[in-house]
């Protein structure tokens, strides 16, 4: 009769620990989707965030596809945002050849820099105009659609 308490104990504790290794303890997220787009055309490689007004939200990422598509991740792959207020930040930087490097080992190689590829204003919180809310229940599709 021992054993079968023991094997009775030993199942329970079992239990107890896969289902406590299976819980998520992540606040929760609503998925946000949306496309970016500039000058009429998709943005490809554009990084995309969502940076909260409550102090209590965590920021949500995204990089923009060859058809300008996203989906924001806050805390795993594709799992959206916080419900809440946010401002948005997008930017694609891309690496462009300006002249020669002048010294050092690598005298006459190209210099390459980062350019943004998208309008200035939209690259930090104290600039950009872009803000959405998410909400708990509910669709949530921004499209952001940059002017020249």
């Amino acid at each position: 009769m021992s054993t079968r308490i023991l094997w009775g104990n030993a199942a329970v504790v079992c239990l107890l620990m896969t289902g406590c290794i299976q819980s998520n303890s992540n606040p929760s997220t609503s998925p946000v989707t949306g496309k970016v787009i500039h000058q009429g055309k998709a943005v490809e490689g554009a990084t995309i965030q969502f940076l909260p007004s409550d102090p209590k939200n965590k920021v949500a990422n995204a990089q923009s596809d060859a058809e300008g598509k996203y989906v924001l991740s806050t805390f795993e792959t594709g799992d959206g945002a916080m419900p809440g207020k946010y401002k948005v930040t997008v930017r694609k930087l891309v690496s462009v050849q300006e002249g020669v490097q002048k010294d050092g080992e690598n005298a006459g190689e190209p210099a390459y820099v980062n350019k943004d590829m998208l309008p200035k204003k939209y690259r930090s919180a104290g600039s950009t105009t872009l803000e959405y809310t998410v909400t708990a229940d509910g669709e949530n599709t921004f499209d952001i659609d940059l002017p020249k």
